[in-house]
Formats: C-alpha cells, structure tokens, sequence
C-alpha cells in the first residue's frame, strides 16, 4: 500500500464523519429555520395588527372630539393599514438582507475551504 492509497483512505473515512456529522445537526437546523419563520410570522402579523390598531384608535379619539361621523376613524385606519404593511416589507427587507450575508459568507466560508 502506497502512502498516498493510505491518505485516500484516510480522507474517504473523514469525508463519512463529516457527512454523518451533517446528517445529524440537519433536523436541528430545519427546527431553528422553521422557528425563526413562524417568529417572522408573529412580529409581521403584530406589526399590522399595532398600525390598524393605533390608526383606529386615533382616529375614533379625533371623531369624538371633533364630533364628526366616522371620517377620521376610516381615514386613520386606511393610514394605519398602510404604516403596518410598510413596517412589514421594511422587516422583510431587513431579513431578506440578514439572510443574504450570511449565505455570503457561509459560501465564502466554504470557498475558502475548498481552496485549502
């Protein structure tokens, strides 16, 4: 057997323990990918929900001062509606470019790997 069979070898039994390496911390990375999306979903969903709800609220506080028919609450909620899913895409956006640097560097990460 030749030293460089031997390092074939050897590198073939390191490539199976990395692999069942990674076949074991998969299923723990899918529950953190998963609990982060269903996180994503609760503040989005709360972000709406606080834009309608101040919106309303001020606007029902401005008609009973005011004494006009319902103008200012629909008016207020219709603005509220629009700062809610503006906060939205602005937290999508934020994550979207979280996301994207870290996959830049986990692919850098693995480049520089893959070099050595």
């Amino acid at each position: 057997m030749t030293p460089q069979d031997n390092e074939r070898d050897r590198l073939a039994a390191l490539e199976k323990k990395l692999s069942a390496s990674r076949q074991r911390h998969q299923p723990e990375e899918q529950g953190r990918a998963n609990a982060n999306m269903l996180g994503l979903a609760w503040r989005l969903t709360i972000e709406m929900l606080a834009g309608i709800g101040v919106g309303g609220f001020i606007g029902w506080w401005m008609d009973k001062v005011l004494g006009t028919a319902p103008i200012f609450m629909l008016l207020m909620l219709v603005l509220g509606m629009g700062a809610g899913l503006m906060n939205s895409v602005r937290t999508v956006a934020e994550m979207r470019r979280n996301q994207d640097a870290l996959d830049a560097a986990r692919h850098s990460a693995v480049t520089a790997q893959d070099e050595e």
